[in-house]
C-alpha cells in the first residue's frame, strides 16, 4: 500500500532536516591535509614542518602530507594557502619571513597575512648565532661590543639574501652599535655560511645545527645568540641581548595558519592537537635537535605574537633601509 502523498512529502522534509546534522556530525578531518611549506626541502623550516605533520597525522588519524612550495622569500607558497578554500585541508607552516617581515619588504604583495590567513598555533622558535671565523680578532660577546666601534667597524657579513632575517638580523646589530658593516648577499643559507668558513666574508647569523660541526673543530667561533635567553643546544654563548642590548630578539619561527575562511571549531580542533604534539616527549626531542625550541601557544596568543613581530620587523626594515620590488 503506497504512502499518503502528504505523508511521503513529510517524511521527505524529515530526511532533509536531518543532512545537515549528519554533515555537521562527520568528524575533521575526513581526509588528507595538505601541509603547504614556502621554501625548499632540507631547511630548518622544513625538516620541522615534517616531524610536526607525522606526528599530527597520528593525532588526527589522517595523513598531513608536506608539499614545497620555494620562491620569493616564502611568499609564493604563502600566497597558494593565502587564495585556497577555507574548509581546513590546505594548511601552511607559516614562517616569520612571509608572515611578519616581506609585508614591510616588498612592494607589491598577492596577500595580506591579517587579513587572509587564520593563526592555528605557533610550533617553533629557533634563534639564530653570530659566527665568526677562527682568526677572527675577538672571542667574546663583551669584546666584540667593545671593539665594534673601532677595530671591528668596517666587517662584512653574509646573508641568505637581500630582506632574509639573516640579513635584517645583522642590519639590525649594525645599526644599534653603529658600525659600517658590508652586506654580502648569498643564495641561501648554505653559501653564506661556506663564505664565512672559507674566510670570503667575517660573519654570518648562522642556524645553530647548521652551525655546530664548524663550532666543534673550530673553523668557526660562536659570539652571540639572537634569543633574549640562552639556549639549550649552546648554553656556553651567550645572548646578544645580554651585552646592554636589551631589545635584540631576531627570532626565527614557524607555526600553523589556514585560509582566513577556516571555521573557529576546525581552528580550535587543530590548535589542540598541535599544542599536543610539541608537549610530547618524542617531538621536543628531535625539534631540540634542530635547535628548534617547541613553543606552544593559543590561537589568541599566536595572533598576538603575530602582530608583535610584524611592527617590530616593520621597524628593522625601515630602518635598514631594505626593499624589494
Amino acid at each position: 500500500m503506497l504512502a499518503h502523498p502528504v505523508g511521503r512529502a513529510l517524511m521527505a522534509l524529515g530526511l532533509l532536516n536531518l543532512l545537515p546534522a549528519a554533515q555537521a556530525a562527520d568528524p575533521y578531518p575526513t581526509r588528507a591535509i595538505r601541509l603547504i611549506v614556502p621554501f625548499e626541502p632540507g631547511g630548518s623550516t622544513d625538516l620541522t614542518a615534517r616531524i610536526v605533520a607525522q606526528a599530527l597525522g597520528e593525532k588526527l588519524g589522517q595523513s598531513v602530507v608536506v608539499e614545497n612550495k620555494g620562491g620569493a622569500g616564502g611568499n609564493i607558497g604563502t600566497a597558494f594557502v593565502a587564495e585556497a578554500k577555507g574548509d581546513g585541508y590546505t594548511l601552511v607552516w607559516a614562517n616569520v619571513a612571509p608572515v611578519a617581515i616581506n609585508p614591510h619588504l616588498y612592494s607589491k604583495m598577492s596577500y595580506d597575512p591579517a587579513r587572509d590567513l587564520a593563526p592555528i598555533g605557533l610550533a617553533t622558535v629557533f634563534p639564530n648565532v653570530l659566527v665568526v671565523k677562527a682568526s677572527f680578532p675577538v672571542s667574546t660577546l663583551q669584546d666584540f661590543v667593545a671593539k665594534a666601534g673601532t677595530s671591528l667597524q668596517t666587517l662584512s657579513y653574509g646573508s641568505a639574501g637581500n630582506g632574509s632575517s639573516t640579513h635584517l638580523a645583522a642590519e639590525w646589530l649594525n645599526t644599534r652599535l653603529g658600525t659600517k658593516w658590508l652586506h654580502v648577499p648569498y643564495k641561501g643559507g648554505g653559501p653564506a655560511l661556506m663564505a664565512v668558513v672559507g674566510g670570503q666574508v667575517d660573519m654570518y647569523f648562522s642556524s645553530v645545527p647548521a652551525a655546530i660541526p664548524y663550532l666543534k673543530n673550530g673553523t668557526l667561533k660562536a659570539i652571540g645568540v639572537t634569543s633574549k635567553g640562552r639556549t639549550d643546544t649552546l648554553p656556553g654563548v651567550p645572548p646578544i641581548a645580554s651585552a646592554n642590548l636589551p631589545d635584540y630578539e631576531a627570532l626565527n619561527w614557524n607555526g600553523l595558519m589556514a585560509p582566513a575562511a577556516t571555521p573557529a571549531a576546525i581552528l580550535d580542533k587543530l590548535n589542540a592537537e598541535l599544542r599536543a604534539v610539541l608537549e610530547s616527549p618524542d617531538v621536543r626531542q628531535r625539534m631540540l635537535a634542530q635547535g628548534a625550541d617547541p613553543s606552544p601557544m593559543t590561537r589568541e596568543e599566536f595572533a598576538a605574537y603575530i602582530r608583535s613581530e610584524s611592527l617590530k620587523w616593520e621597524k628593522i626594515v625601515k630602518t635598514a633601509n631594505a626593499r624589494i620590488q
